[in-house]
């Protein structure tokens, strides 16, 4: 498996995780100071998660790093 691929599934598995966190803290009414800490926690490293992912879609500044990492093409004879 390729590391982007690993990378992308562990960054799903993680969403998941914290996604069912997030139910399970919205089914209580009653909330402990730490419970509600963790809750902001999980929503930061939601939006970390999610702006990381932007960055993954984005070209790179450097055209090199950016075609460095694409196929080369085929010649054809």
């Amino acid at each position: 498996m390729s590391y982007l691929t690993e990378h992308l599934s562990d960054l799903r598995q993680e969403i998941t995780t914290l996604q069912n966190m997030n139910v399970v803290y919205l089914q209580r009414s009653q909330h402990s100071p730490d419970e509600k800490a963790e809750s902001v926690g999980r929503g930061s490293r939601l939006l970390e998660i999610k702006n990381e992912l932007s960055k993954m879609r984005s070209r790179p500044d450097d055209s090199v790093v950016w075609w460095a990492k694409s196929p080369k093409p085929h010649n054809a004879a």
